[in-house]
Order: structure tokens, then sequence, then C-alpha cells
């Protein structure tokens, strides 16, 4: 799965960039960031979901998919690379480790650039080095030379999450979280290509094809990216090119066959009229030293055990996810033991199984407003604990009696997690961090349903205004009391008394002072 970006754009916490000049707390923004934020939401939900959104989603589904693609091929890598160059357990072992090791440095390396340098550029790097490194590494005429490609490759599929974020920034918040939960089919169909893509070309072939074909989708996304693909309006705002924020909201208006609509244009005109602001300008010395100050304040008295608990969530999930797709394809091969490679498998169990994420992911978009993030979550992460129990005590398809129990296991285990990760992933982090798409939160967000969105709007700037009419759980967030809910004359009548007998006696205080 996707090593995780910072998802989308929670208006509750905008995204934001230190200013070399000033000395702010981290994960804080000022009013002037908030107050443009906000009124980019307002300007998305003017635009709303149409066709062109629709297919930035789609290829956005397809940027995901070329990621699980080259994700779901370590398992079939893992044996092949090792019989073709005669590895052993640790050698072979490493084939899929160092990929991991690369998403690690991809992951800490996006964020920071992507804040400096705008996510479109982070974006298209990521599918073009992919697609290179990828075509590389099947040439590759040693056990070395594959590492170290497939390193490179690690380290952009790291990056992948940027584009996912720079998605989200553009999606109204009414959709946003059923619209990311359908980019995550993208990563099902991923790996049933995958093993599609195996079925076909290593009995004929060899494992060189395998990776040619599992190249081929990220080369046709980048090109896909390059006509898609505008910069997020949401960074020109942090950044303080309000100017080049109204241009793209525009495009995108117009793309959307709302570039007539008034309420859209005045919205847009709105961000523009306050263009008062001066380009931020950041060394790379002072880009790195922000992404640090952000990092240690994730551990801060408020924070560490909320970036505890999403680390411990992510690291549990790669452990279940990954565990699962490498131990599908080493029951169902044709080895004789486990210092055996045979570049054999029994695909169309293989593929089966595979299928699973999608059916786990679009069983849950229904899901992920109604129920909620968090209980969908735990009840999704607690089946696959439960299904994997008994593949775990030792249960093998190898013994008749228990092929169909244990099909049905890692079954149930694998579309599980696969709901369960795409659930994190459409949850918004409280603040960009120098991991940039690898930080997460599981509360729930506010902003996904239609009548919480004023809630969202109504935060920090605007309730100490004194201005939010929101909810009372944002009242109490910002700071205010709750609002008692409307009641019938009765009922209200002794609030009524009370209040008269505060205020009397606050009067006697004053006239006795």
């Amino acid at each position: 799965m996707p090593s995780m970006a910072s998802i989308g754009v929670d208006a509750e916490n905008p995204m934001h960039t230190s200013d070399a000049s000033s000395r702010r707390e981290p994960l804080a923004t000022d009013a002037s960031e908030e107050t443009a934020q906000q009124q980019a939401d307002v300007v998305i939900e003017a635009i709303g979901f149409h066709r062109w959104t629709c297919a930035l989603v789609f290829v956005m589904a397809l940027l995901i998919m070329a990621d699980s693609v080259e994700a779901s091929l370590l398992s079939f890598l893992n044996a092949c690379v090792g019989a073709a160059f005669n590895l052993n357990r640790a050698e072979a072992a490493s084939v899929v480790s160092i990929v991991f090791a690369g998403e690690t440095v991809g992951a800490l390396v996006a964020g920071p650039l992507s804040d400096k340098t705008g996510r479109k550029g982070i974006s298209l790097a990521s599918a073009f080095g992919v697609a290179v490194f990828g075509f590389g590494s099947a040439f590759a005429q040693s056990y070395a030379a594959f590492v170290t490609l497939r390193l490179l490759v690690g380290v952009f599929i790291g990056t992948f999450a940027v584009p996912f974020d720079l998605l989200a920034e553009q999606l109204p918040a009414s959709i946003r979280g059923r619209a990311l939960m359908w980019v995550q089919v993208g990563w099902s169909i991923g790996a049933m290509y995958c093993c599609a893509a195996a079925w076909v070309t290593l009995p004929i072939w060899s494992w060189r094809s395998l990776t040619l074909a599992c190249a081929i989708p990220p080369m046709i996304i980048f090109l896909a990216l390059v006509y898609f693909l505008d910069e997020s309006p949401r960074w020109f705002l942090e950044v303080g090119r309000r100017k080049d924020a109204a241009e793209v909201f525009r495009r995108i208006a117009v793309k959307n066959g709302r570039g007539d609509d008034p309420k859209v244009m005045e919205a847009i005109a709105e961000i523009e009229r306050d263009d008062d602001d001066v380009a931020k300008e950041e060394s790379s010395l002072q880009l790195f030293h922000d992404a640090w100050t952000q990092y240690k304040a994730l551990w801060d008295a408020k924070r560490r055990c909320t970036t505890a608990a999403v680390w411990a969530v992510w690291f549990g999930f790669g452990l279940a996810y990954y565990g699962v797709t490498l131990l599908v394809t080493r029951i169902y091969d044709y080895a004789d033991d486990d210092d055996d490679f045979k570049c054999k498998f029994r695909y169309w169990q293989i593929f089966v199984v595979f299928s699973a994420e999608f059916v786990g992911t679009v069983a849950l978009v229904p899901f992920i407003d109604s129920v909620g993030r968090v209980r969908s979550a735990f009840a999704t992460y607690a089946l696959t604990a439960i299904c994997l129990v008994p593949v775990a005590l030792g249960a093998t398809a190898n013994a008749v009696a228990t092929q169909r129990f244990v099909f049905g296991c890692l079954y149930v285990a694998l579309g599980s997690i696969t709901a369960a990760s795409s659930i994190t992933w459409a949850r918004r982090p409280s603040g960009i961090v120098p991991f940039g798409p690898v930080y997460y939160s599981l509360q729930d967000a506010t902003a996904a349903s239609p009548q919480n969105r004023r809630s969202c709007l109504c935060h920090s700037e605007l309730c100490r205004a004194r201005r939010c009419t929101s909810p009372s759980s944002t009242r109490r967030r910002c700071g205010r009391p709750a609002t008692p809910p409307p009641s019938s004359s009765r009922a209200s009548a002794p609030s009524s008394r009370a209040t008269s007998s505060t205020t009397a006696r606050r009067s006697s205080r004053r006239r006795s002072s």
C-alpha cells in the first residue's frame, strides 16, 4: 500500500509553510493564511464535483493502481529473482526490504519538497521515476544492479502520496471521503493487474517480462498527469501567490462547466481581491529546519500520544498487508521447501485472493461517512486479526482438509486490511509534518458530511471574532460555551429564573462594592 500522504485539506487545520523571517508555533497558521484557506473552501464548494474533477479522480485512481502494481510485484520477484540469481533466503528477502527502505526515504523527502516546490512537480516525478527505474530493473544483469534499481523505484513510490494529496486539496469536503475511497479502488485493480500479468508472462517468458509489464502503467499515468494536472491552488495560497491560485481556480471552474457561474466567479475574485501578500521564499536549509521543528512538535506533550497511536496503526497495517500478500504467493507456489526458489505459482488462486482487495474497498464505500472512520477502521483491523490467527497457528494449503478454510481466511483478511488502510488514508492529518505524506489521524472528519461543513470553516479566527454559528461541539472547541438546544417555554422557564437570579446577585455585589 502507499506509504501514506498528507491527505486532502482539513479546513480546521490548513497546511502552511513557515516563514523564514518569523518564528511561529509549529503546526500553527496565522490569520491571513487561515482566511485564505477558508476562501479556498468556499470556491471549491461553489465549483462542486463535475466532469473534470471526476476525470481527475479517475486519473489519480490509475496512479494509485501503478503504485499497487509495483508493490504487488514484490510477491513474485521474491521467488523469481531468487531463482534467477541463485540467491539464498536472506538475499531474496532483501529484494523486498530494499524497496521499503527506498519508500521510507522518498516519504521523508517528499513532504518538505512538495511544500517548497509545489505538488505538481513531485507528482510528475513520482510516476516518471517509477516507470524509468522499473524498466531499468528489468534489464539488470546482476543482483547488485537489480537491488540498486529497485531501491530507486522504492524512493519514487514513497512520493506517490503527494499527488493523492493534490487531489484531495481540490475536492469538496462533502464528497472528499467517498472520492478518496474510490481512488483506493485503483489499488485493488493494480494488484489484480500484476497477478494477471504474472499469469501471462511467467509461464512463457521470465520475470524480466513481468517487470516490464508492471512498468508500463506508471509511464501511461505520467503522460495522463501531464495533461490533467494543475498545481494545487491551496499551495499557491500557502506561499502567498493569490493571483496564481485564482487563475488555477478559474481553469478548474471552466473545465467543470462552471466558468459562467457568477457565484463561482465572485468567490474566486474574493481571493484575488485580497492579494496583498508577499510570496514567501525559503532557503533549502530553512525548509528542512522547519520540517525538523514540526517533527519535534509531533512529540510534544499535547501530540505524542496521538502520534504514537497513528504510527502504530500504520506499522500494523504494513506488517499485516505486506505479510499477507507475500504469504499468498508462498502458499500457492510449487516450491518443495522454503529454501527452494521456483518461479511457478498457482495463478488462479492468487488472482482470486487478490481480488478481495477490490471487494473490501468497494463494500466499505457506502459506510465511510455514515458509520465513521474510527469505527470502520476498528472493525476492519479487528476482522483482519481474527482471520489471520488460524493461518498463524499452522494451517497450510498443502493439507486438503484445510485448503478451503485457509483460502477463505486469506481472502477475508486481505479484503479487510485493504479496506482498513483506505479508511485511514481518507482522514486528513492535523497539519503538514516533515514526513509530509506519512502522518495521519484516525479521528472522524467533520468535513465529510455536508451538514458539518460550516463547523469546519468556522474555526480559530472566525471563532475569535465571535461570528461562529456552527454546532455546539465546534463552539466548545473554539473556547465558547455550547448554546443550549431550543426547548419549550415550560423547560426554559427555570433557566430564565436562574439567569435572573444570577444577574440580581451580580448587581447586589456591585452596589455593595
